[in-house]
């Protein structure tokens, strides 16, 4: 049995192809306003069907550098390097969040204190 990842297809919508292109959701359709004010001179390229805006794969590709080899929702796509294989994901560590209650307060006492009236 075959385990081959199916083609992507030929038109991406905005948000796989900022997946692909690993930027953020709102950038990409702000590229993809850029390439419609500037009637395809820079930003995203986009084709308009009916209200909808595509993303032609081949287009991509170009921007990406090589062949988009899997599509899998929720994931990113990965462009093919030039020998064909799949360019290794770079992950970076979990953000560490320092989250403080909204009632917690400083208790150190070198900080100035304002007087109740």
């Amino acid at each position: 049995m075959s385990t081959t990842a199916p083609e992507p297809p030929d038109f991406l919508t905005v948000e796989e192809a900022a997946r692909v292109l690993r930027i953020g959701r709102t950038a990409a359709y702000a590229l993809a306003r850029r390439w419609r004010v500037t009637d395809g001179r820079e930003g995203l390229p986009v084709v308009s069907i009916g209200r909808l805006l595509r993303v032609p794969r081949t287009a991509l590709e170009e921007i990406a550098g090589g062949a988009i080899t899997s599509m899998v929702t929720g994931e990113r796509a990965l462009p093919a390097s030039e020998d064909g294989d799949v360019e290794p994901s770079r992950t970076s560590p979990p953000r560490t969040t320092n989250h403080r209650h909204p009632s917690a307060r400083s208790t150190s006492s070198d900080q100035p204190t304002l007087p109740l009236t």
